[in-house]
């Protein structure tokens, strides 16, 4: 009887997937996705790993472990691409309202009169925002009607109806203290009329 030679496979013995374990380390590395949206397409690779790596360990003329690898892999990616899009969106969405909020105090400040703490609200290059705003005849209370990123970074649009115009304010938030507590500051650097009354 001749004994099996050292080449002959252990029965029961499958190689180790190496796309399920390059799945399970790009699933972990998602986590950078976090950070910045730089790294979003990490989770994109790594579900892309992760599914040729299922493949890969189900082949029926080569099957191979790795599965549960593969799987963890793919539920990182998801995760972590899915939590760095959430977070991204809500940012957006609480920075957008703290504009809508800021525009509207400049608004209502200036329909009560109090033109020169509507001026102290504009940066330099917003002087004469209220003027503009003023000559729209604010008799009634400014509506705000739509908010956007604007063009520069950390920028906001402000779309508002004031009196017989609508008007696009430009806002920027900057850092303040206040009562030794870090902040922002919204500053109006630009505001101009969209649309004009028919009349």
């Amino acid at each position: 009887m001749q004994e099996g030679s050292a080449t002959d496979e252990v029965p029961g013995y499958l190689p180790v997937s190496r796309l399920a374990v390059a799945a399970a380390a790009l699933g972990g590395i998602s986590a950078l996705a976090l950070a910045s949206p730089i790294f979003w397409v990490l989770p994109l690779v790594a579900i892309g790993v992760a599914v040729a790596a299922l493949r890969d360990v189900t082949r029926q003329e080569a099957p191979k472990a790795g599965r549960l690898a593969a799987v963890a892999g793919l539920a990182l990616a998801v995760g972590f691409g899915a939590q760095a899009v959430a977070a991204k969106a809500t940012a957006r969405s609480i920075m957008a309202a703290r504009a809508a909020a800021a525009a509207r105090l400049w608004l209502d400040t200036i329909h009560e009169q109090r033109l020169s703490d509507a001026r102290s609200m504009c940066g330099f290059e917003g002087a004469g925002a209220v003027d503009l705003v003023a000559g729209c005849g604010a008799s009634d209370q400014a509506r705000v009607i739509g908010t956007a990123a604007g063009e520069s970074a950390g920028t906001w649009l402000v779309r508002a109806d004031v009196g017989s115009c609508t008007i696009e304010i430009t806002l920027e938030p900057m850092p303040a203290t206040w009562q030794g507590r870090q902040g922002e500051r919204w500053t109006i650097t630009k505001a101009e009329v969209v649309r004009p009354s028919a009349n």
